[in-house]
């Protein structure tokens, strides 16, 4: 099989930029990603994100005079706190297992936060109707479907 240099060159050229264009393209793709729905990363937005997703909720489970008591103390309970945040500059002075530790301290309270939150989701949820379980159910499945 005779494949001339005129030819040669050309698919090598061809490969060459398909190669280029699809690391354009992944980079691209990359690059949109800032873009995301979740609360915590809209910047300084926490309580006004909070607030409508949490009104919502109660518009559609349309809570009797019984259930409001415990929607309340529900609310105080998974308010949004600010968690501790990993101060940069520290970083960079901290040896490997001492960084290691320090998010493994970070990693802890969000897990008892997130217990918290556990617990006060269960109790609130144990005084729904069924029909009020399938609304809960409904709403927080929307809001942490994947895109």
């Amino acid at each position: 099989m005779n494949i001339s240099k005129k030819t040669l060159s050309a698919i090598l050229c061809v490969s060459l930029s398909g190669l280029l264009s699809n690391s354009v393209l992944a980079n691209e793709k990359m690059v949109s990603k800032d873009k995301c729905r979740h609360a915590w990363s809209k910047k300084g937005d926490y309580a006004a994100h909070f607030d409508n997703r949490m009104a919502t909720l109660h518009t559609a489970l349309q809570l009797t005079s019984a259930q409001e008591a415990s929607w309340t103390e529900f609310l105080n309970k998974i308010k949004p706190v600010k968690l501790d945040q990993p101060v940069s500059q520290d970083w960079k002075n901290m040896s490997t297992p001492d960084r290691l530790d320090l998010r493994l301290s970070y990693m802890k309270s969000h897990e008892t936060k997130m217990t918290e939150h556990a617990v006060a989701i269960r109790a609130f949820y144990g005084t729904l109707t069924q029909d009020q379980k399938t609304i809960f159910d409904k709403q927080f499945q929307m809001h942490h479907r994947a895109s």
